[in-house]
Formats: structure tokens, C-alpha cells, sequence
């Protein structure tokens, strides 16, 4: 069965930056992913690559494997940062909390190293960061988003600080609840930062609160880092949303 003709019903990853006419190789996974939704030589498919492409192309097949044949593209324009600095807890909470930031539109996320964190036997380390990558970019082909989460490498609080002080215009949220309700400013970056479960010692609420971060409260209750996290990208991305345009 050939469905060429018909809308796209599937979306695949593609690397780096390919241009109409060009055929693009598929890897493993994605070879995979086409086999489970049983796509077919010659079916439309969506095309992404986490860094703004946003195309269509027919599927192929050769001695070389299954590949693309790009029919159109174009690049997104990335929208305002927001980027969410969370507290490196259990891995596996904060990789589905990974995959849920990026379909809302975070851009980046920031694992934390904190003083409490350090002690979760099941947290984030450096060695976890590629596949967190992975994770972020295969989102994309669920959520149709064109730009993938950015997941940097886990951070101190004071290497947060200085990697964030060129940024004097971004709006600085502390997930608190002893906070104020928030308000979303719609322009320009936003960075949002996380504790872990217990919260930030006094010490570093102290210092975040005198680098300008402004304590918010998320919700009525106290949340898990995964669902503050999520609550404020939500908070933010709906706010943009709903801006007149």
C-alpha cells in the first residue's frame, strides 16, 4: 500500500539539516518506530530534528535501509527561553518530568545539585544526562514540537547563578509555598528554580532569593519537584498562549 497521497500520519527524527530532494538515512530507532506504527515505502511522514525543522517527506526503502525522501522543510523561529533549574531527584520521575516540559514548550532544564539532593540515592548523575537527551528529542515526534528540551549537565547552585547572570532581563521564579501567587511576565526569558523534596536549605533560599529570584507559590499543597516543575511550565506556556497576538 502506497499512502504518498494522503496527510502525514506519523513523525519521524531526522539529523542535521536536510534540504528538499535530499534523502535522509533513518536510524535504528526510528526504523523501529515506523515498524510498530506499520508504515509503509512511499507513506507521507512529518519530519523533525529538535532544533526548529518542521518538513514532510515519503518514506523509502533500499539495500541501505529505510530512509526519507525530504519533500519540504522549514525552521521555526524559537520562542521566549524558559528554562527550569529542578533538583536532580529520582531519575525516573525526573525523566518523564523531561518529556512532559517539552510538550509544553520549556526549552530548557537545568538538573540541580542541592544540598538535600545529594542524598537521594536514586538522583540524576552526569552519566544519565544523554539518554534525559534522547528522551527530550523523541517527545518531539508525540507533541509535534520543532524545538527539543535542552537538558544540561547537572549544576551546583552557584554555577546555576553564574551561568544565568548575563541574563538581567529574565524573570526569576522560586518555586515557594510560602510565596505569592505568580505573574507571568510575557516577554523575554523566564527561569524557574525547583528544590528538591524537603525544599532548598535556608541558606540557599537565601541566596536565590538575593540573586533576584522572586518566591511564587505553584499550587495549595506541597509539590513533588516533578509536579511544581510542571505546574509552572504549564503556568507559563498558557499565559503566552492565551497573549493577544
Amino acid at each position: 500500500m502506497v499512502g504518498g497521497g494522503g496527510a502525514a500520519r506519523v513523525r519521524v527524527l531526522v539529523s542535521g539539516a536536510p534540504r528538499e530532494g535530499d534523502v535522509v538515512p533513518l536510524d535504528d530507532d526510528e526504523v523501529h518506530h515506523l515498524r510498530v506504527r506499520r508504515a509503509a515505502e512511499g507513506e507521507a511522514v512529518e519530519l523533525r530534528n529538535g532544533e526548529g525543522l518542521s518538513g514532510t517527506g515519503l518514506l523509502v526503502s533500499g539495500a541501505g535501509g529505510w530512509g526519507v525522501q525530504v519533500v519540504s522543510v522549514g525552521v521555526a523561529v524559537p520562542g521566549p527561553q524558559l528554562l527550569l533549574a529542578v533538583a536532580a531527584g529520582d531519575r525516573d520521575r525526573f525523566a518523564w518530568m523531561v518529556e512532559k516540559l517539552g510538550e509544553l514548550g520549556a526549552t530548557d532544564v537545568v538538573p540541580l545539585e542541592t544540598a538535600l539532593s545529594v542524598t537521594v540515592a536514586s538522583r540524576i548523575r552526569a552519566g544519565q544526562i544523554e539518554k534525559l537527551r534522547r528522551r527530550a528529542l523523541e517527545s518531539t515526534k508525540q507533541s509535534g514540537a520543532r524545538w527539543a528540551l535542552r537538558v544540561h549537565d547537572v549544576l551546583s547552585l552557584e554555577e546555576l547563578a553564574r551561568s544565568v547572570a548575563g541574563d538581567r532581563e529574565a524573570t526569576r521564579w522560586l518555586a515557594d509555598a510560602e510565596g505569592e501567587a505568580p505573574l507571568v511576565s510575557l516577554d523575554g526569558a523566564q527561569f524557574v528554580a525547583v528544590g528538591p523534596e524537603g525544599g532548598f536549605t535556608a541558606e540557599e533560599r537565601a541566596a536565590l532569593v538575593g540573586a533576584g529570584w522572586q518566591p511564587v507559590r505553584l499550587g495549595a499543597h506541597t509539590l513533588r519537584f516533578e509536579t511544581a516543575a510542571i505546574a509552572a511550565a504549564a503556568w507559563i506556556a498558557g499565559a503566552r498562549e492565551r497573549r493577544p497576538r
